[in-house]
C-alpha cells in the first residue's frame, strides 16, 4: 500500500464525477442525447437521421460524408464498405492565392471523391471546401469528372 497516492485517487474520482475523464465523442453523445430529450424524448430514428444529415451538410461539408460513414459503420460493426460505384472522382486544378497581395500564387492539382447523389451546388461547395482545407486560400478553381 506504499504506492497508493490519496491525492491522485481523489483527483481521479473528482474528474470522473465531473465528467472530465470522458473523451470528446462521449461528451458529444451526452450533449446530443440531452438536446434530443429537449426536443422530443421519443424522437424517431428517421428524424434523428435527418437532423444528423442536416448537421453534416451545413457544418461539415459534403467532402466529409464518406469519412463520416466509414467511422459510423465501424462504430456500429457494419462490415460493408462504402461502394466506389456510388462515388465520383473529380480532378481539381487551381491556383492558390498569395497571402500578402491576394493575387495568384502557386498552381495545384488534386482529386476529390464525392457521392454521386450530390447536386451540382453541393459538388461545387464540397470541392471548394476540400481544396481550401488542403491548399489554403484560393485564387482560382476548376474541376471536372475524372
Amino acid at each position: 500500500m506504499d504506492n497508493f497516492n490519496v491525492t491522485k485517487w481523489n483527483l481521479q474520482r473528482y474528474k470522473t464525477n465531473a465528467g472530465l475523464n470522458e473523451n470528446k465523442a462521449d461528451l458529444a453523445a451526452k450533449a446530443i442525447d440531452q438536446a434530443i430529450a429537449g426536443v422530443d424524448e421519443s424522437l424517431g430514428y428517421s428524424n434523428f437521421a435527418k437532423a444528423v444529415a442536416a448537421i453534416l451538410k451545413d457544418e461539415y461539408g459534403a467532402h466529409n460524408f464518406n469519412p463520416f460513414m466509414e467511422v459510423l459503420h465501424s462504430e456500429l460493426g457494419i462490415n460493408e464498405e462504402i461502394s466506389d460505384y456510388e462515388m465520383v472522382v473529380y480532378k481539381v486544378e487551381g491556383i492558390t492565392a498569395d497571402t500578402d497581395e491576394g493575387g495568384p500564387d502557386e498552381p495545384f492539382e488534386m482529386e476529390v471523391k464525392l457521392e454521386s447523389s450530390l447536386s451540382a451546388d453541393e459538388v461545387k461547395d464540397a470541392i471548394r471546401d476540400a481544396a481550401r482545407k488542403e491548399q489554403g486560400k484560393l485564387y482560382k478553381l476548376d474541376y471536372k469528372k475524372a
